[in-house]
């Protein structure tokens, strides 16, 4: 399998995206699809996507991106991009993902920001 996945705690994972997606073969676009969809199927309202093996990202993944975070986000969730290379995130400006969708210059960076986010939406008591 070219993608490896951590659990951050219930609601959040970390996809460490494979080196291998920079390639585009199908297979490898459709493990990351599927291990998306079941994670989000497991209950992970978070998903960060550890981009920095990737040194480019073939189109359809960023559409693949943009529904899972549609999906993620009616569970109140929602998608993370880090560490993208620069010809990845040039590639997410320009179809439009960073308007929807944060990236962080690390996976530290992501954790730390969905975990506050986490904290500012405990319910009250």
């Amino acid at each position: 399998m070219a993608h490896e996945y951590a659990k951050i705690d219930d609601s959040t994972a970390v996809v460490t995206v494979g080196r291998e997606l920079s390639s585009g073969g199908r297979n490898t676009v459709n493990e990351l699809r599927d291990l998306c969809r079941r994670l989000a199927e497991e209950g992970k309202k978070r998903i960060i996507l550890d981009f920095s093996d990737v040194k480019v990202c073939p189109s359809v993944v960023l559409g693949n991106i943009i529904v899972l975070d549609k999906r993620l986000k009616e569970n109140g969730g929602g998608v993370a991009l880090a560490a993208p290379a620069a010809h990845v995130a040039k590639a997410a400006r320009i179809v439009g993902l960073n308007r929807t969708i944060p990236s962080f210059d690390s996976v530290d960076d992501a954790v730390k920001s969905t975990q506050r986010e986490e904290d500012n939406h405990e319910p009250c008591d």
